[in-house]
């Protein structure tokens, strides 16, 4: 039984952290454009001001002897019930005592701050699967990440328009419809935690498919990655979807699909979409979920009989 624990890094021992990153060359998340925070949020840490917002963040860190053995960063989630965790970086190739000390520090410090959930990514395969596991994590999705390949800017408009602050409950509607409950039950159980999953995107620009007051197609595009949710009772809607997606991806932008998405990915793969691999989700929840009671018994003298 490993001894090893993770402690919250204060603003100095933060400060002191980064100019030893570079011996922490093993990152066990998978690299998403959030794995900058683990930076970022250091540098926030030494007191430098005209830096981008930056989101709650928790860091932690094992030590050893004279320098670190690994380094966890997360942030917090928009509603702040669901965290995330974005970066693990270790000095060894493989430690898994270390893995697991980290993230066991994270929940709990992050519990501490009111969260209700840590969730994290990585690599399908990767060598490190088996310490989450033993943290207590429980994968609950597979995504499956496709090159999008070049479209025409000027190409025809696919029927999208960009997406309101008004639309939220709608996407959500949507989101509740397209994704089966035994993901949407560890996911997002709430339209609180469907704004965190959103948050964990990293969306910069949104566009919805509208038909008759109900949203059938949204596209969350980043700066890297473009999620989608389409549900396929529209004939053509989710080739319309790829098109967008195609005007909207970057040069190097990847389509993330989730398992349950095959007719997606089915008509991707025509369209030259080039499959990079999997990664799997992964989440623990910190609080337990009570259903509020629809009947509460209360005592027989409190009640109003009728004579």
């Amino acid at each position: 039984m490993s001894e090893l624990r993770a402690d919250p890094l204060s603003t100095i021992d933060a400060a002191t952290l980064w100019p030893q990153l570079h011996r922490l060359s093993t990152e066990v998340i998978a690299t998403r454009s959030s794995d900058n925070l683990l930076l970022n949020s250091g540098l926030a840490a030494t007191g430098l001001t005209n830096l981008p917002r930056i989101p709650r963040t928790a860091v932690l860190g094992i030590r050893g002897r004279l320098r670190y053995r690994g380094v966890l960063a997360a942030r917090e989630l928009a509603g702040g019930a669901v965290w995330e965790v974005v970066s693990i970086r270790m000095a060894r190739e493989k430690d898994d005592d270390v893995v697991t000390a980290l993230l066991g520090g994270a929940c709990a410090e992050i519990a501490r701050r009111g969260g209700r959930a840590l969730q994290l990514r990585y690599a399908d395969g990767s060598p490190h699967s088996e310490a989450i596991r033993r943290a207590g994590f429980m994968v609950y999705r597979i995504e499956r990440l496709s090159a999008v390949p070049p479209v025409p800017k000027d190409a025809p408009g696919a029927g999208l328009r960009p997406a309101k602050r008004a639309d939220r409950a709608g996407i959500f509607r949507l989101y509740c419809r397209v994704v089966p409950e035994h993901i949407r039950r560890q996911e997002a159980p709430t339209l609180q935690e469907w704004r965190a999953i959103q948050d964990s995107y990293d969306c910069e620009r949104e566009f919805v498919f509208e038909r008759d007051g109900a949203i059938e197609a949204w596209v969350g595009v980043g700066d890297r990655e473009v999620f989608v949710l389409v549900e396929g009772t529209v004939e053509g809607l989710i080739d319309a979807v790829l098109d967008e997606v195609g005007r909207q991806a970057g040069r190097q932008g990847t389509l993330v699909l989730a398992e349950f998405q095959g007719d997606i990915e089915h008509n991707a793969a025509g369209r030259g979409y080039t499959a990079l691999g999997m990664r799997l989700v992964s989440t623990r929840q910190l609080a337990l979920r009570n259903s509020l009671k629809e009947v509460v018994a209360v005592p027989a003298e409190s009640l109003a009989l009728p004579h």
